[in-house]
């Protein structure tokens, strides 16, 4: 990847300045923009891109996020990073355009930003590209972008991961949220049964003032490992039990008399 981009002093006076998270997306999303209006084949599909626009899917942003960092940093849940962009949206620093194969990226003021002293890039760049024929110049095929009918097939930990940020009403899990997870599903406890369960911890809790909330997947955790302990105490106690022959007086007497040894009658 070749050219540069500006970036503003102001940008230290931003909230995102101060979310390393979403620091690194925007810079990701700047340097992954077009500089120059250019066709892009997705697919079978041609894609007409601007500058400032770039196309990309869940996977593929989550890839590029993951990119050179150690696996300790590295986010665990594909939609994550894809929430963060949506994040990004709402503050308006970018817009995407969805569809049922990708998503288009769009760079707000771009123009304002990055294009003004590009120029001379821009005509390096044509210098060194100026060998490669017409079609090769404006068609950049793409095998990288994944279908994103993918995302249907969430797995396990991006569905919990989901309802508990939903709930929440955060962005992203802490390293301990995604251990506590992967405990609960190593516990083998059904996905069934932790979705529902998170969503009864939720109405259920009672804060004690508005800034009490649940900060931590551990709060949840403890909740459905206690609910998941006491449905299979139920079930294990749930015995059939055979029905005996009633008896009555006489015979009760006569088994008695046999098991002792007595004699009945005259």
């Amino acid at each position: 990847m070749q050219g540069w981009i500006k970036l503003h002093r102001k940008l230290r006076n931003n909230p995102v300045f101060n979310n390393p998270n979403l620091l690194r997306l925007w810079l990701i999303c700047l340097t992954e923009a077009s500089h120059t209006s250019r066709k892009q084949m997705i697919g079978n599909q041609v894609v007409n891109l601007s500058p400032g626009q770039f196309v990309t899917g869940r996977f593929d942003i989550a890839e590029m996020f993951n990119e050179g960092l150690k696996k300790s940093d590295r986010v665990s849940g594909k939609a994550t990073v894809y929430r963060w962009l949506e994040k990004l949206q709402e503050m308006n620093f970018l817009s995407i355009k969805k569809t049922n194969k990708f998503s288009i990226v769009t760079i707000n003021n771009w123009v304002l930003y990055q294009q003004e002293g590009l120029q001379n890039d821009h005509q390096n760049e044509h210098q060194m590209n100026n060998k490669r024929s017409s079609n090769e110049h404006q068609m950049i095929t793409n095998k990288n972008v994944k279908n994103e009918e993918e995302e249907e097939n969430l797995s396990a930990f991006q569905q919990i991961e989901n309802k508990f940020l939903q709930r929440k009403g955060s962005l992203f899990l802490s390293p301990m949220d995604s251990q506590s997870i992967n405990r609960l599903l190593k516990d083998q406890v059904p996905l069934e049964y932790i979705l529902k369960w998170i969503d009864e911890i939720f109405n259920e809790y009672k804060p004690k003032h508005r800034a009490d909330t649940i900060k931590s997947f551990a709060y949840c955790e403890k909740g459905i490992l206690d609910r998941w302990a006491k449905l299979q105490r139920q079930q294990s106690n749930v015995k059939e039990f055979p029905n005996k022959k009633k008896q009555n007086s006489f015979d009760a007497l006569a088994e008695y008399a046999r098991e002792h040894g007595i004699q009945m009658g005259g």
